[in-house]
């Protein structure tokens, strides 16, 4: 069973920008209001957080200015930078590989990211194992969920990150891609990134694992695990185990380098995860230049993970956020994108209010994709896929599913809803902007997180802002 809220997800990539709204009778009557207590809560630490509006709102009077009006939450506006890539709204989609479900649904969700104008990710190990250009396997190839997303692009919203493995021919994919004609107008125009992956949260340390037919690891078979008993192996599927590359400062430093004096035209990028060291790795990353960093908290991270001791493995998200706060107490300008199972509007709007300049989701959108499938969210919900037999069936009803409109309609809805939600939290901080979101909008329900981002505990009582003067009277 998923951690997430599945239903909630499975709603918004139903109703869109309606699902933020209380659930309507049969006659399209809220009888009774909204139920604001129906939302899960104790998700993630992030929930211990809340968001504090003011009765004062100066910038709302200078909006209202502004548009000789009062200001309505549809005033508010989403649009930002996000690692010198201009978006709608401050959501990046997160890195997916190469599995089978993500790269099925990869080009799906590719267009629904396009259209929303928001970045798009593609993982390390898709061109190695799915095909660069031609398809190795019955699945799309790396190109093809490349161009789904580019090709629908508008208004020079969003940008394209792209991953490599470092055990697949160190700089060979970008080499590809720099050098591709096909992806030549969309590099000068500045919509592509490479970034370099040294870390992930759900395996920090470990690389990446899938698992993949016979013929492929026969192909590409250095990090394969073979097993030479049968009965190790899954209906002759085998383990791919990508390297997790070496790091020291001096090679971090020195990996950035090459990459912008190799590939002086696109942006570059950096993914780590939930280090103890991730201060430094912020401070040398941003000295040497990078335009984003992506930090997945130790509960991001899909694919095959492992599950034994991994819950205890690195920072959690909340702790990564601090990192990302004390960045910009050390004056860190860059743009630093925050990820691990974070999937609303409150989400973004909390990270970002503490520093962060993105939100990553990642299987949010697998979730909202599949949702448009009959009988997928019921197996997905009831984890139906762990009998073999109806897992094959699912299979082949996922692809007959992805072939119309469908998932990628639901990840456009999804995304929606994030956006009205974004919209309408960021009003009532009496703000309209993502910039001007700052620590004075956020309170925090315990004393620890209240000390690790320097905000109000709420349940202190404010310091006195100045004397009080009523009737000629001064009150203390």
């Amino acid at each position: 069973m998923t951690d997430y809220p599945i239903d909630e997800i499975f709603r918004r990539a139903k109703l869109g920008e309606l699902a933020v709204y209380p659930p309507k009778d049969e006659f399209g009557y809220n009888v009774f209001g909204a139920d604001v207590y129906t939302k899960p809560r104790r998700f993630l630490l992030l929930d211990d957080i809340v968001l504090l509006p003011p009765q004062f709102t100066p910038e709302r009077l200078e909006k209202g200015i502004e548009l000789l009006r009062e200001p309505l939450y549809t005033d508010v506006s989403t649009e930002t930078s996000v690692g010198g890539f201009r978006v709608r709204m401050p959501v990046v989609c997160a890195a997916m590989g190469g599995t089978h479900i993500a790269n099925l649904i990869g080009p799906k969700i590719a267009k629904g990211c396009a259209e929303m104008g928001v970045v798009y990710s593609l993982g390390e190990n898709i061109a190695a194992i799915r095909g660069y250009d031609e398809r190795l396997t019955n699945q799309p190839s790396f190109k093809e969920r490349a161009l789904a997303y580019l090709e629908n692009l508008k208004d020079g919203y969003g940008g394209l990150v792209i991953q490599q493995s470092v055990e697949d021919e160190n700089l060979k994919l970008w080499e590809k891609v720099y050098t591709d004609p096909d992806f030549d107008q969309y590099v000068e125009e500045g919509l592509i990134a490479f970034e370099i992956k040294a870390g992930q949260g759900a395996k920090p340390g470990l690389g990446g694992e899938v698992l993949v037919s016979r013929e492929v690891a026969l192909r590409i078979k250095d990090h394969y695990y073979i097993p030479e008993d049968p009965e190790k192996v899954v209906k002759d599927y085998y383990e791919r185990h990508s390297a997790p590359g070496t790091f020291t400062e001096d090679i971090l430093a020195s990996q950035i380098r090459l990459i912008k004096n190799n590939f002086p035209r696109v942006k570059v990028f950096l993914k780590t995860g939930p280090y103890r060291d991730l201060d430094r790795v912020i401070e040398i990353a941003s000295r040497e230049g990078v335009d984003a960093i992506t930090i997945d908290g130790k509960e991001g991270g899909t694919g095959m993970s492992p599950i034994a001791g991994m819950r205890d493995l690195g920072l959690p998200t909340v702790a990564c956020l601090g990192a990302i706060a004390r960045a910009r107490d050390r004056g860190i300008r860059t743009s630093l994108i925050i990820s691990g199972r974070l999937y609303d509007g409150s989400h973004v709007v909390k990270s970002l209010a503490l520093g962060a300049s993105a939100v990553a989701f990642g299987r949010p959108l697998v979730y909202a994709c599949l949702g448009s499938i009959p009988l997928a969210p019921t197996f997905i919900k009831r984890e139906l896929f762990r009998n073999p037999l109806l897992r094959e069936l699912g299979k082949v009803a996922l692809k007959w599913g992805v072939r119309g409109e469908g998932c990628t309609k639901g990840v456009v809805n999804y995304l929606k809803s994030v956006e009205n939600e974004v919209k309408m939290l960021t009003s009532a901080l009496g703000k309209y902007y993502m910039d001007r979101l700052s620590r004075e909008d956020v309170g925090a329900l315990n004393r620890d997180l209240a000390e690790l981002f320097g905000i109000r505990y709420v349940y202190s009582a404010p310091e006195a802002t100045g004397k009080v003067v009523q009737r000629g009277v001064e009150l203390s």
